[in-house]
C-alpha cells in the first residue's frame, strides 16, 4: 500500500512532462521556425497584374496593410496570411490541434490565374493531415492542402471572387473544429487525389467482398490475384496506366486464367484493345478499423513497403508469389490495398477504402525490386452500369427492344438506349459496315468488315463489360430469317430500316399481343423525321399509320413538301466499289444525330408510362438546315382504324381511318330513300392485299339518284382527284366507289355488278382492285374485284 502511495506523484510528473511537451511543440510553431513559410524566399520575378489584384482583395479580406509574395517553386507564389477559426466553447471536436488562428499560404500559378483556382496550404509543418479528411493526398514533406469543393475547382471558380475563395477556405477550418467536414457523420469520407498516374476500373461491391470475406489466394497471407487488363494501343509501348479489374481468381483457377494469357501474349496480342494483365489486391489481417486519413501516399517501392509493414501487410511475400507464378507480363504491377475504415465509405455499401498504385518492376532482378523503384497513385473508376448510366441520365430505360435495322439511325438509337442503361437490346440486320457507312453510323473503321448487328451489340456489350446481367443479342440475318419465338423476350419492336419489304413484313405478321411495333424514319432528304407507334391490339397498325403519313399531307405543310418534292426527286446511286453502288438518301450525320435523339426520347418516354397508350401515335419532326437551323414538330394521337373483309371472298381487307363509317352513314340518313354516293379516297398494296381508305368524296352536281338506282357524275371530279394525288406525292388518290341502298339491300344489285365489271377492265391498267362500298341504313358492306 506505502508502495502504491509513493508512485502516484511520479505519474502525475510524467503527466505534466507530457503537458509540458505538448505546449513546447505547440509554442515551437514561432520559437522554432515550424512554418513553410519560413523556408521560402520573397518572389523577386514580375507578378501578372491578375495576380497583383487578387493581392489587393487578400490584403482587405484580411485588413492586412501589406502581405509577403514568396516563391514557392518556379510556376508559383504563395501569401502568408492567417484565417480566424472561432474555436467551439467546449473545444474542437475530437480535440484535434486546430487553434484559433490558422497560419495558410494562398497558392497562385503564376501563367494560369485565374483560369486555375487558387488553392489553400497549411503554413504549419505539424498540421494535423492524419486526423481531417477533405485533404488532398501530398508527398510527405509537402503542406497540407485542402479541398475546398468536390467537383472541378476550376469550373466553380470560374464565376466567383476572391472573397467568395477565401470564405469558403474560412468555412473548411469551422467545419474542421465543428467536426462537420463529412456531409453525413455516419460515413467514411475517402482520401482525394489531387494527381494521380492513371485508373483502375473495378466494381467496388466485387472486391469488398473479397477482403470482408477473407478470400485469400494462400491462407498465409492477406491476398488475392485479380485478372483483369491494361488498356493500350501498342503492345510495343508500355506507358498506359489505366487498368481494368474485374475478379478474384481462386487458387486452382489461376492455371486455365494463366494459360489463356500466355497463349494471347504468344501471338503478340491485338492492336487498340485492352490486353490481359494480372493484379493483387491486399488488405491488413489487424481487424481494428483505421479511421486516420494518411494522405502522405508512397511514391517509390520502399515508402509502400513501409506503408504496408504498419499494417501487417508483408507486400515482399506478397510480390515473390505473384513472380514465382509468371504473371509479370508487363513492366508494371497493379497492386490495390484495402483500409478497413470505423464507418460505411461514401458513397458505397462497405467498410472499405481502396488504395489504387501501379508498381514500376523495370527495374526488376533476380526478384528483388529496389527501394527507389517508382510508385504511382491510381484514381479508382466504377465500371460502367445500369446504375451509374441511370444516375447521370435521369432516366430507367427497362423496356426490352429489338431494333430492325442497325445502320446509320438505327446504330445512334441503339446507343442512346445503352448508354442511359437499357440492358435488353436485339439487333437484327444481314448487312455489313462499308467504308461509305462511316459517313453517318454510330460506328467506326474499326469496324468495316463487320456486320452491321453483330458490330452494334459487340459495342454496347463493351459498356457493361463486368454486368453479367446484360441480355444483348445479335441477329445477323434478315428479319424474315429471325424465329417468331425470338421476338417473345422483347416487349418493343422498333424498325428503322425505312424498307417497304419490312413494312410489308410487319404488317401481316402474327406478332406477340404484348409487343409493341413502331417504325421511324426520314424522309424529303433527311430533314423530316418520322415516327410512328401502334395501337392497343395492333390497331391502328404500323401501315395504317404509315399511310396517314402520306394522306395528312393534304392539311400538313411539311408532309405536303415532303410529298411534292419526292415524286420529283430522282434516286441518288452513290459509288461504292467498282462495279458497286448504293441506293442512299444524302445527308449528313448531324442531321441523322438530331432525328435519332428524339425518336430515342420518345420512344424512352412512351416505354416508361404506367399505361400502354391504346391509341396509335403519328409523330413528325421538321430540322429546316439552310442558313439558320429551323426546328419544328407536330404529333397525332391516332384512333383505332375500322377493319372490314371483303364480301366477294376476294381476301381484300379495308382499313378504313376512323370516322368515315359514321360519316357515310350519316349520308346514306341525309339523302332518305334516295340513294347517294361518289368516289372513296385511299390506296391498294397488293403485296398484303390491304386497301386503306382515309376520306371519300360525295355526289357530284351532275350525280343522279333514285330509291333503287345511283349514277355518279364526274363534274369537277377529277380536278379533286389530282389535287389529292399531287399533294400526297401519288400515293393518295382513287381507290373505289360508294353509294347507298337506303332500302337495306345487303348485296350488289345487277346494275351494282354491270357497273363493277366495267371498272374492273378499266382499273386493271392502273392496276388498283375495283372497290365497290354498299353503305345500307346500319352497315358498310365491301366488294373487291381483281
Amino acid at each position: 500500500m506505502g508502495q502504491q502511495n509513493r508512485q502516484i506523484p511520479k505519474l502525475v510528473v510524467r503527466l505534466l512532462r507530457a503537458v509540458e511537451v505538448v505546449l513546447l511543440q505547440r509554442l515551437s510553431n514561432k520559437v522554432h521556425k515550424m512554418y513553410f513559410s519560413d523556408d521560402l524566399k520573397m518572389f523577386g520575378g514580375e507578378i501578372p497584374p491578375s495576380i497583383l489584384a487578387a493581392i489587393q482583395n487578400i490584403k482587405a479580406y484580411f485588413n492586412m496593410a501589406d502581405v509577403r509574395v514568396l516563391s514557392y517553386d518556379e510556376n508559383s507564389v504563395v501569401l502568408p496570411v492567417i484565417f480566424k477559426v472561432s474555436i467551439p466553447p467546449k473545444g474542437v471536436v475530437g480535440g484535434i490541434d486546430i487553434s484559433g488562428e490558422e497560419p495558410v499560404l494562398i497558392k497562385f500559378l503564376l501563367e494560369y490565374y485565374p483560369n486555375v483556382m487558387p488553392s489553400i496550404l497549411s503554413d504549419r509543418k505539424n498540421f494535423p493531415k492524419r486526423e481531417l479528411p477533405h485533404l488532398y493526398s501530398t508527398a510527405s514533406n509537402a503542406p497540407a492542402k485542402l479541398c475546398l469543393v468536390r467537383n472541378s475547382p476550376n469550373e466553380w471558380f470560374a464565376n466567383k471572387t476572391i472573397k467568395d475563395f477565401l470564405l469558403v477556405g474560412e468555412q473548411w477550418f469551422f467545419k474542421a473544429v465543428t467536426g462537420t467536414l463529412v456531409d453525413d457523420g455516419d460515413e467514411f469520407d475517402p482520401i482525394r487525389l489531387e494527381s494521380y498516374g492513371g485508373f483502375n476500373i473495378y466494381k467496388y461491391q466485387t472486391l469488398e467482398e473479397v477482403v470482408r470475406l477473407d478470400q485469400r489466394y494462400v491462407n498465409e497471407l492477406p491476398m488475392a490475384i485479380c485478372l483483369g487488363c491494361v488498356y493500350k494501343s501498342d503492345l510495343a509501348i508500355d506507358d498506359s496506366l489505366t487498368y481494368k479489374t474485374i475478379s478474384a481468381i481462386p487458387f486452382i483457377g489461376l492455371p486455365s486464367a494463366l494459360s489463356v494469357t500466355k497463349e494471347y501474349y504468344s501471338k503478340g496480342g491485338v492492336r487498340g484493345i485492352a490486353h490481359p494483365n494480372f493484379s493483387l489486391l491486399l488488405w491488413s489481417p489487424i481487424e481494428t478499423a483505421d479511421g486516420s486519413y494518411d494522405t502522405q501516399l508512397p511514391e517509390n517501392w520502399g515508402q509502400f513497403k513501409e506503408m504496408l509493414s504498419l499494417a501487417g501487410v508483408d507486400v515482399k511475400k506478397a510480390l515473390k508469389i505473384y513472380l514465382d507464378s509468371k504473371l509479370d507480363f508487363r513492366t508494371h504491377l497493379p497492386i490495390i490495398y484495402a483500409v478497413h475504415r470505423p464507418k460505411k465509405m461514401v458513397g458505397y455499401g462497405g467498410n472499405y477504402e481502396f488504395f489504387n498504385f501501379s508498381i514500376s518492376l523495370s527495374e526488376l532482378k533476380g526478384g528483388i525490386l529496389p527501394d527507389h523503384a517508382k510508385v504511382a497513385s491510381l484514381s479508382h473508376i466504377e465500371p460502367f452500369s445500369k446504375e451509374l448510366a441511370g444516375k447521370l441520365t435521369n432516366e430507367c430505360r427497362d423496356a426490352k427492344t429489338i431494333f430492325i435495322g442497325a445502320g446509320s439511325l438505327g446504330s445512334k438509337i441503339i446507343i442512346h438506349d445503352a448508354r442511359c442503361g437499357k440492358l435488353t437490346i436485339g439487333a437484327v440486320d444481314g448487312d455489313k459496315i462499308l467504308q461509305h457507312n462511316i459517313v453517318r453510323h454510330a460506328l467506326y473503321q474499326n469496324r468495316v468488315g463487320q456486320n452491321k448487328a453483330d458490330a452494334i451489340i459487340a459495342e454496347i456489350s463493351d459498356f457493361y463489360h463486368l454486368d453479367t446481367t446484360k441480355n444483348f443479342k445479335a441477329y445477323p440475318h434478315d428479319l424474315i430469317l429471325v424465329d417468331k419465338e425470338e421476338l417473345e423476350k422483347y416487349n418493343w419492336l422498333v424498325d428503322t430500316t425505312a424498307s417497304f419489304d419490312v413494312l410489308n413484313y410487319l404488317t401481316l405478321l402474327s406478332a406477340p399481343n404484348d409487343l409493341k411495333i413502331s417504325r421511324c424514319e426520314l424522309a424529303d432528304e433527311g430533314t423530316l423525321g418520322l415516327l410512328y407507334i401502334e395501337g392497343e391490339s395492333r390497331n391502328p397498325r404500323i401501315d395504317d399509320l404509315v399511310n396517314l403519313a402520306y394522306f395528312k399531307a393534304t392539311a400538313n405543310y411539311d408532309l405536303q413538301q415532303w410529298r411534292l418534292g419526292d415524286a420529283k426527286r430522282e434516286i441518288t446511286n452513290v459509288d461504292v466499289g467498282l462495279g458497286c453502288s448504293s441506293t442512299t438518301t444524302v445527308v449528313s450525320d448531324d442531321v441523322i444525330s438530331f432525328h435519332a435523339s428524339v425518336f430515342s426520347k420518345l420512344l424512352a418516354n412512351e416505354a416508361n408510362k404506367a399505361e400502354i397508350r391504346k391509341k396509335g401515335f403519328l409523330y413528325i419532326s421538321k430540322f429546316d438546315t439552310e442558313e439558320i437551323p429551323v426546328l419544328r414538330s407536330a404529333d397525332y394521337d391516332v384512333d383505332a382504324f375500322e377493319i372490314y373483309e371483303c364480301n366477294a371472298g376476294s381476301g381484300w381487307q379495308i382499313r378504313m381511318v376512323s370516322g368515315v363509317t359514321k360519316a357515310l352513314l350519316k349520308q346514306c340518313a341525309k339523302k332518305g330513300k334516295r340513294e347517294t354516293g361518289g368516289v372513296l379516297v385511299g390506296v391498294a398494296n397488293y403485296k398484303t392485299r390491304i386497301i386503306h381508305v382515309f376520306d371519300f368524296i360525295t355526289e357530284t352536281q351532275d350525280s343522279k339518284g333514285t330509291p333503287s338506282t345511283f349514277l355518279r357524275g364526274i363534274k369537277g371530279l377529277p380536278e379533286a382527284i389530282d389535287d389529292i394525288k399531287l399533294v400526297t406525292g401519288g400515293i393518295i388518290g382513287y381507290i373505289g366507289e360508294w353509294h347507298t341502298h337506303p332500302m337495306d339491300l345487303e348485296h350488289l344489285s345487277g346494275t351494282d355488278k354491270d357497273t363493277v365489271e366495267k371498272l374492273v377492265a378499266i382499273n386493271n391498267n392502273i392496276p388498283i382492285p375495283t372497290l365497290a362500298l354498299i353503305v345500307t341504313t346500319t352497315k358498310l358492306l365491301p366488294f373487291v374485284f381483281e
